[in-house]
């Protein structure tokens, strides 16, 4: 447990405002725009495009933003016998607004038809042989296409480069992309998944062992913290603002190797143990330790997070409650797995590939110090020395005033913070190495958990009905 100490803000204001986080940070790294008219490239046509003689590398990704646009071309002047052709799905905002907006809760994400779009996109193409050489592998049903054998090892590369020294990354989440002893994916930034906790409620209630909980603990801790009374003579509620659907699908994701097995040459969904899970969330909610209604009685114990770049995680202690905070694992099937994350940028590389030394070279390239300290990376830098580089140039823009931020309330006027202090950053940088439990699961299999439960805590089904019927669609799918 990871704990932050926070400023002297109202407890209302500040659940309120890790509600509704809004950070308006103006750099001049924003202002650069991308060529606008970018279209969608097909494998094929990429791969028959001119290349001048040079050694042509596919990358396929859902959105090309600044930071990978920036990188190829400093790549391709850095080896002038290498082109990067980035193949996007999903065009990225040529706006060229140098305002860059982050939101906390309540941010959906892309929208489900884009991403439908991409995984679509990629799975044609691997299955037809025309899969670019890099693909990342964010939003995709990746166990298909491990099962198939489709993605190489990355241990053949970066294993064998004494030029590349791991020992520089943060290992757990550089390593952290895999399938028993196959290092399919490379993650080139990432995001970290996590509940914000109070620290003094959660030790009031007798404690918790965040590294090994299972949600059953979880739960059962909850719904200690409900039934004492504070010292205003009110219950405290372990979660507000949240749908039983919603915290099912949490849930699901984070046990979903449990949840989802491996049964001959198919895939077998847990439909016992997912009763069991549906039963206690249920309970949670009648009990009144947790609430769909945003407003809960003196700001909840507990807040899902997820942490997108290191300032967020440096102002943590700027917009939580008095006293201090702390940041928790998720829980999970009990064992030490580290802090959960996710990248949107994460690369395997396609088996079929001729030019995998060649995309080594690239991946290597945007792994480098220099890359991963850019600005315009949209999450953590996996290079320690980046992540640091990053926070203490956020600190001086920050007190310089060329970056502004802002953190709203609901329904109360912006306030800014005008620094973060070194010890922010060194608390930052302390809980970085043990981020490690990378959050694999099908986007598709969690909305099919999410759509099937609404009917049990509606009250309409029971929960050996719902179980059933999520066991059906998910294993049809899956085996499909």
């Amino acid at each position: 447990m990871f704990v932050m100490r926070t400023t002297s803000m109202s407890r209302r204001g500040t659940a309120a405002a890790a509600s509704a986080l809004l950070l308006a940070i103006t750099l001049a790294a924003c202002s650069s725009d991308k060529n606008e008219g970018s279209e969608e490239a097909s494998p094929s046509a990429a791969a028959n495009s001119d290349s001048g003689g040079k050694e042509v590398v596919t990358v396929a990704v859902f959105t090309e933003d600044r930071f990978l646009e920036d990188a190829a071309a400093k790549f391709e002047q850095a080896h002038p016998d290498i082109d990067i052709q980035i193949q996007e799905t999903v065009p990225t905002d040529t706006s060229g607004n140098q305002m860059m907006i982050m939101r906390g809760p309540g941010d959906e994400g892309p929208a489900q038809e884009d991403i439908d779009k991409y995984v679509n996109s990629i799975g044609t193409a691997l299955m037809s042989g025309k899969a670019a050489d890099l693909i990342s592998v964010g939003y995709l049903p990746v166990d298909r296409y491990l099962d198939k054998g489709m993605f190489a090892d990355w241990s053949e590369l970066a294993g064998k480069d004494s030029a590349f020294k791991t020992d520089d990354y943060y290992e757990r989440v550089l390593r952290g992309i895999t399938d028993g002893d196959l290092w399919y994916a490379i993650p080139v930034d990432y995001s970290i998944r996590a509940l914000i906790g109070d620290a003094a409620a959660i030790e009031q209630a007798g404690g918790a062992d965040d590294k090994t909980w299972t949600w059953e603990q979880f739960i059962a801790l909850c719904a200690k913290i409900a039934g004492e009374t504070g010292a205003d003579g009110k219950n405290r509620q372990a979660l507000i603002g949240i749908e039983p659907t919603d915290l099912i699908g949490y849930l699901t994701e984070s046990v979903y190797g449990k949840l989802v097995a491996e049964a001959g040459k198919g895939y077998k969904f847990d439909e016992e143990a997912f009763r069991g899970y549906l039963e206690q969330v249920k309970q949670l909610y009648d009990s009144g330790a947790a609430s769909t209604d945003r407003m809960g009685q003196g700001g909840p114990v507990f807040e899902t997070s997820t942490i997108s770049q290191p300032m967020e995680l440096a102002m943590l202690p700027n917009r939580l409650q008095d006293g201090e905070s702390a940041v928790l694992g998720i829980p999970g099937s009990g064992t030490d797995e580290g802090l959960e994350f996710t990248s949107d940028l994460a690369f395997a590389l396609n088996d079929k590939s001729k030019v995998k030394d060649a995309a080594w070279e690239f991946v290597k390239f945007l792994l480098s110090a220099d890359i991963q300290s850019s600005p315009s990376l949209q999450g953590f830098p996996v290079h320690q020395e980046a992540a640091k580089t990053r926070l203490e140039r956020f600190a001086e823009e920050l007190q310089s005033g060329r970056a502004k931020i802002m953190i709203k309330s609901e329904g109360g006027e912006p306030s800014p913070v005008t620094a973060i202090t070194d010890e922010q950053i060194e608390e930052a940088l302390a809980l970085l190495p043990s981020v490690g439990r990378y959050n694999r699961k099908d986007d598709k299999v969690i909305g099919i958990v999410t759509e099937e439960t609404a009917a049990y805590f509606s009250g309409s089904k029971s929960a050996d009905a719902v179980a059933k019927a999520v066991a059906s669609r998910v294993d049809t799918y899956l085996n499909e």
